[in-house]
């Protein structure tokens, strides 16, 4: 008989530490770059009111999360309940697509940090401080070869982190997050204290300084005539799906709910996570309400339609343009370098922690029942993590990271064409496991509360389930119904290799799976579905 001893992992993480870490996984300052960029092509730009809509259909999510996390709390997240309660093919395949889509985010990430924060970022610092060298430093930083540099450091410097076990992550990730919330404050404070005139004028000396005396004397006005774009002021139903992205993610505890204490509770599970959606939403209409009122809706969605080094310096695009829009707002040099700071952070690493340990704790479960190599589950006695599955993350990011350097453009074409993989891939199975949790309930005789089905909230969940359902659907319909805006990039693929691609690794981890299972039923005369039968132990 086959038998598995304790994973090895300890319940080390707080209610805090799921707190922060859920906020983190869905943390505001890049959806709001996204909701915001997207302005000049849907013209709908009531997005406070997305973000409402958004944020009830988050909750339901979180609320199914919470209830099947609370059923089976092992690190794994949905792959583990997924294949316990539909088909392990099933929970390994969608898991499988997850997986490979954080670690291409987890690259892009890490390059961001570099590329679009902190290089815009030093450029408007050398406008504040009158200081050249913070321009030249800028610059130098937008350049793919010193971001892939500084990229391998950071990615190098997490994997260590990540290596120490979780307790080490959790807290570095609560000493940022907070930095970040204090950095948002301040943001939020001299916004609402600057005046409507402030940051016109500021952006007018800022585009005279960088491009010279041939700059028009009011660059602000010139930057919405180029344009001619005029926003419409009310809800845009794709908007609805694009602003979810700040409130969506906040159930990424589930992955590592080995590690949690008081997992087993659904409401405490949902406290977290509903907790972390609300605060997210919360400053994410606060901001985008300040921006409307002292930037101004038209701008902002003419100016992220003609960045790109035409309207502000910066090849980037949308991203280093609202990256300096938001430092010119905050209107004097002590704010704008705290922002510089608490963009870095807000933009990418925050993101680092859940991005690392997903894809880590997902490999990690996935050894545990044998689809993988069995030794990429050994924990480390002493820091309680898996090694070898942190590792194989530290050098497949890596192996990203040259592809990125080496194909930037094309890359990220792709990376912003295939932003509803990650959701579908998670959130699809997971709703349809939350249904058939109903259905096998009802076709189960006697009460087995050690069943793997077993729910005594059956109903509800189904309920959630559909819901979460018909959410997904919404948001995948409303992402490739609008191809015109999403799938044309400078990447070298169609429009409909890239919506396709957005689902090729679903196929391809059930061929893995299949390939698994006849090795392991030959060599091993092990059953792989019989392995997946049982709750893992803790």
């Amino acid at each position: 008989m086959f038998t598995r001893k304790s994973t090895g992992l300890v319940r080390q993480g707080r209610w805090l530490d799921s707190f922060v870490f859920d906020s983190s996984a869905s943390f505001f300052f890049g959806p709001l770059v996204f909701a915001l960029s997207s302005l000049f092509f849907f013209r709908g730009d009531d997005l406070i009111l997305a973000e409402g809509v958004a944020l009830v259909f988050a909750l339901a999510i979180a609320a199914m999360y919470s209830v099947l996390t609370s059923q089976m709390p092992r690190s794994g997240g949905d792959y583990v309940f997924n294949s316990r309660i539909v088909h392990p093919a099933f929970g390994f395949s969608f898991n499988f697509s997850l997986t490979i889509w954080q670690l291409f985010s987890a690259a892009f990430t890490l390059f961001f940090i570099f590329y679009v924060a902190l290089s815009p970022g030093l450029q408007v610092a050398s406008f504040y401080l009158g200081d050249p060298h913070f321009f030249t430093l800028g610059v130098l930083l937008g350049k793919p070869i010193y971001s892939f540099i500084l990229a391998t450091i950071v990615n190098l410097l997490f994997t260590l982190i990540t290596l120490l076990g979780i307790r080490k992550v959790f807290t570095t990730l609560n000493v940022l997050w907070g930095l970040t919330i204090v950095g948002t404050a301040a943001m939020v404070y001299s916004l609402a204290k600057s005046t409507s005139g402030s940051f016109p004028l500021n952006f007018n000396k800022f585009m005279l300084a960088a491009n010279g005396t041939s700059t028009s004397q009011n660059s602000y006005l010139a930057v919405i005539k180029a344009a001619s774009i005029s926003p419409i002021y009310e809800l845009s139903i794709p908007a609805i799906a694009i602003c979810a992205s700040s409130v969506i993610w906040v159930f990424y505890e589930t992955y590592v709910s080995g590690e949690i204490r008081g997992a087993s509770r659904a409401k405490r599970n949902f406290s977290a996570m509903a907790g972390a959606a609300c605060l997210n939403a919360a400053i994410f209409s606060v901001l985008v309400y300040l921006l409307y009122s002292k930037v101004g809706a038209t701008f902002l969605a003419s100016v992220t339609s003609l960045s790109g080094g035409t309207v502000l310096p910066f090849p980037g695009g949308s991203l280093q343009a609202l990256t300096a829009v938001f430092l010119l707002a905050a209107g004097n040099r002590y704010t704008a370098l705290l922002l510089i700071a608490t963009i870095t952070l807000g933009y990418t690493i925050l993101l680092l922690p859940p991005l690392y340990l997903q894809p880590i704790r997902s490999i990690f479960a996935w050894s545990f029942d044998r689809v993988v190599p069995s030794d990429l589950s050994n924990v480390s006695s002493r820091f309680h993590s898996p090694v070898k599955a942190t590792i194989a993350v530290f050098g497949i990011v890596e192996a990203g990271l040259v592809l990125i350097t080496l194909e930037y453009a094309s890359l990220l074409g792709i990376f912003f064409a295939v932003i509803i993989a990650p959701a579908f891939s998670c959130i699809f199975p997971t709703s349809i496991a939350a249904i058939a949790q109903r259905i096998n309930s009802n076709g189960r005789k006697g009460d087995n509360s050690e069943h793997p089905n077993h729910s005594r909230n059956s109903s509800g969940l189904a309920v959630l389930g559909l819901i979460s359902l018909g959410f997904i659907l919404f948001m995948t319909y409303v992402f490739i119904s609008n191809e015109k805006y999403f799938f044309v990039t400078g990447s070298f693929l169609s429009p409909s290799a890239l919506i396709a691609i957005n689902f090729i690794f679903i196929p391809v981890g059930a061929l893995i799976y299949l390939t698994s299972f006849i090795y392991r039923k030959s060599r091993n005369k092990l059953n792989l579905n019989s392995i997946a039968s049982a709750i893992p132990p803790e």
